[in-house]
C-alpha cells in the first residue's frame, strides 16, 4: 500500500516536471522568436488600420459623389460635378439627368453620349432605363430604323423589369409598321404574353402590341410579306 502512494507521488512529480518543461519551452521559443512575432502582430494590425481607412474613405467619397451630382441644378454643373465624381456608383444616374437635360434643350448627341456612358451598371432598373430612353432618342433624332433596332434589342433582353420590355417591344414594332417592315413588326409583336400573365404597366403595354399585331393582321396596313426583310 506504501509503495502505490509512493510510486504516485513519482509519477505526479514527473508529470509536474514535464509541464514545467513545456512552459519553459514556450517561454524561451517567445524569447528567441519576440522580433519576428511582434513585426507579424504590428504588420496585421497595420493592415486590419489599413483596410478599415480604405473602407472609409470611400465611403465618404461615394456620399461626397451623391451630394454633388444630386445637387448639381443644370447641365453645367452636372457636367462639372461627373468630371469629379465619374468613375464612382452614383455617376450612371448622374450621367441619365444629364442625358434627360441634354433632350430638353434638343442635343442629342450629347444625350446619346451620355446614356453611352450610363449603361452598364448594376442598377437592372436603371439599365433598362437608359436603354430605352435611348431608343427614343434615336427616334428624335430622325433615326426611325436604329430606334427600331435598340428598341427591339430592350424587349429581347430579361434582365430588364418586365413592363420595360413590354413598353420597347411595342415601340419597336410601331416604328417597324413605320417603315413598312410589316413582317418584322409582326413577328416582334406576336412575343407580347397573351394569356393575361403580365400585369400593372407590362399588361398595358402588352394590349398596345395585340392591338396593333390585329390591325396588322386584319390588312390594315396592307399585305405582309412571308418573310421579315433582313436586317
Amino acid at each position: 500500500m506504501a509503495k502505490k502512494q509512493i510510486d504516485r507521488k513519482a509519477l505526479n512529480a514527473e508529470i509536474s516536471k514535464a509541464m514545467m518543461n513545456d512552459f519553459e519551452r514556450i517561454g524561451q521559443g517567445f524569447v528567441d522568436n519576440w522580433k519576428p512575432l511582434t513585426l507579424v502582430v504590428v504588420g496585421i494590425a497595420l493592415l486590419v488600420a489599413v483596410i478599415c481607412w480604405a473602407a472609409e474613405h470611400q465611403k465618404s467619397s461615394e456620399l461626397k459623389a451623391q451630394e454633388a451630382i444630386s445637387g448639381a441644378a443644370d447641365i453645367a454643373a452636372l457636367t462639372k460635378a461627373l468630371e469629379t465624381y465619374g468613375d464612382t456608383s452614383a455617376a450612371p444616374a448622374g450621367r441619365y439627368r444629364l442625358a434627360q437635360l441634354c433632350i430638353k434643350e434638343k442635343k442629342y448627341d450629347e444625350a446619346l453620349k451620355q446614356l453611352e456612358l450610363a449603361e452598364g451598371g448594376e442598377d437592372p432598373f436603371l439599365n433598362g432605363t437608359v436603354a430605352l430612353a435611348r431608343g427614343y432618342v434615336l427616334e428624335l433624332s430622325g433615326k426611325p430604323a436604329e430606334a427600331a433596332g435598340a428598341f427591339a434589342e430592350v424587349s429581347g433582353n430579361a434582365t430588364f423589369p418586365a413592363a420595360m420590355r413590354a413598353e420597347a417591344r411595342f415601340a419597336a414594332g410601331r416604328l417597324f409598321v413605320a417603315q413598312n417592315d410589316l413582317a418584322r413588326a409582326r413577328a416582334l409583336l406576336e412575343q407580347a404574353p397573351s394569356d393575361g400573365s403580365t400585369q400593372g404597366v407590362a399588361s398595358s403595354w402588352d394590349e398596345s402590341s395585340a392591338a396593333l399585331l390585329r390591325a396588322i393582321e386584319s390588312g390594315e396596313y396592307g399585305a405582309v410579306p412571308a418573310e421579315p426583310k433582313a436586317l
